[in-house]
């Protein structure tokens, strides 16, 4: 007669958990602490055996760089405006997604092709249509009579930013459509049924009704979004490679030429820390500000 072994439910919960833990230390533990322990090296990947602790020069160095600034400026801005656009018309386009209307459903689908292309198809697509001379924007605004010259939008530095942010509301659009999308489909009609009786119109609804559910799911979003965006550096490097000179540089792509165009990779990876622990911070206040999860804790 075999014996029988039986595993307590905290043993199963060990066992299936433990896959995950060891992927994270390992692919998100690991690399951050290296990052951090970098950040206080001098160190050129070419003469790895050179490498010295320096302490807080690494910081020194990049608090004292005008273009540090200059990158956190245009950082902000590229993901203060990403964010906006993306929630404004991600609102509104999961509302009209909302309504009980045929061939919907074709819609939703075709809904995430921006967010599944892979972003450098996407970048290569976007340097075609918007070239001066033979790109599709250029030609469609001239064919209106909107324009008399071609518009040179990646060589111009207010263009290139507005170019880059364009790229990225319409990638991540998506995103947060499906998030608002998942939160209107559980919103109780009985609410808007008691607004109407009550007189309210179309405004009114969206504002005492549609907006308060959406509160928690918006919070969250805008959390995830403003991070991604902050430490995005493809779409940026691969449209523009941060130019015309550096007039889109973000952190992401500040760090980038540090550790890699100029072999510095302590100061490449003290930004990183900069960037992580400024992000760490600013959604802290802004979850403590915003009043996230105050609902749940006062019931």
């Amino acid at each position: 007669m075999r014996p029988s072994y039986t595993l307590s439910d905290r043993t199963v919960g060990l066992l299936f958990i433990a896959p995950f833990v060891t992927a994270a230390l390992f692919f998100m533990i690991y690399p951050v602490a290296e990052a951090i322990r970098m950040a206080f090296y001098s160190y050129n990947p070419l003469r790895p055996e050179l490498s010295t602790f320096v302490g807080l020069a690494n910081f020194e160095y990049i608090f004292r760089d005008p273009l540090f600034w200059d990158s956190f400026w245009q950082a902000t801005v590229w993901t203060f405006l990403s964010i906006v656009f993306q929630t404004v018309f991600g609102v509104g386009i999961a509302m009209l997604l909302h309504q009980a209307l045929a061939g919907m459903a074709i819609f939703r689908g075709l809904l995430l092709f921006p967010y599944i292309v892979p972003t450098v198809v996407i970048a290569l697509i976007w340097r075609w249509i918007f070239n001066p001379e033979i790109g599709v924007v250029n030609h469609a605004l001239q064919g209106a009579g909107l324009i008399n010259e071609p518009i040179y939008w990646l060589s111009t530095p207010s263009m290139a930013m507005a170019s880059t942010i364009m790229l990225n509301v319409w990638k991540y659009m998506p995103f947060v459509v499906i998030c608002v999308l998942a939160r209107l489909q559980t919103v109780p009609l009985e609410l808007y049924d008691a607004a109407k009786v009550d007189g309210a119109g179309i405004v009114r609804r969206f504002l005492d009704v549609t907006l308060p559910q959406l509160k928690e799911v918006l919070i969250v979003v805008i959390v995830f979004r403003t991070i991604w965006t902050f430490n995005k550096f493809e779409e940026i490097y691969l449209l523009t490679k941060g130019g015309p000179g550096t007039s889109t540089f973000n952190l992401a792509v500040y760090s980038f030429e540090q550790s890699i165009a100029n072999l510095r990779l302590g100061v490449g990876a003290a930004t990183g820390v900069v960037m992580m622990v400024m992000l760490s911070l600013g959604s802290i206040i802004y979850l403590r500000v915003s009043g996230f999860g105050e609902d749940e804790r006062a019931s």
